[in-house]
């Protein structure tokens, strides 16, 4: 009886674990925001490539939380305009899209809002051209890291497997200890 338990036990969080993942594992080409990196105030382009009928892309980062994605004659799927939040944190967000029954994940990138350039005074030395301000510091480019990809899906698809074949070797060992008792 204990092995009918944790069979059962095993297969529904088993399940949850696959069905909480799968927008993890959705292609990531399904969704695309151009440009990939945005300041606040930025307007950016979201299209959801398998959308056939229209539906709408969601983010904390967009002003109104969502936007509308409509056909469009130059893209594969639906597209939509978004304007990142002026009071947006510097951060990837998850950019969410759904039409009709389709579901799909993307994500932009809002990297620091530009400041005011600096004012510098010229110096000059006698008998030289005036001196130009050297830079100082890193590229401005974001938080860094690689260029995106799938590794998150991967690790996560990866924990799910995990996750099944612990919960499967916990129902061998229960099943064993209720048979040597017998």
């Amino acid at each position: 009886m204990r092995f009918g338990k944790a069979t059962v036990f095993g297969l529904v969080v088993g399940a949850m674990t696959v069905g909480l993942a799968a927008p993890a594992m959705a292609d990531a080409g399904d969704v695309i925001v151009q440009p990939k990196q945005a300041r606040p105030g930025d307007k950016v382009t979201v299209v959801g490539k398998k959308c056939v009928t229209d539906g709408e892309a969601g983010s904390l980062a967009f002003v109104g939380g969502a936007v509308p994605l409509n056909g469009a004659e130059e893209v594969d799927g639906r597209s939509g305009l978004a304007t990142i939040k002026a009071d947006t944190v510097p951060g990837t967000y998850t950019v969410q899209v759904r039409c009709g029954g389709h579901r799909s994940v993307g994500e932009v990138v809002v990297i620091e809002k530009k400041a005011p350039p600096k004012t510098q005074q010229p110096t000059t030395l006698p008998g030289h051209p005036t001196a130009k301000a050297t830079p100082h510091g890193g590229p401005a480019t974001g938080f860094g890291g690689g260029s995106g990809g799938s590794g998150g899906t991967a690790l996560l698809a990866g924990g799910g497997v995990l996750l099944l074949g612990g919960f499967g070797l916990g129902a061998m060992a229960v099943r064993r200890r209720g048979g040597a008792a017998a």
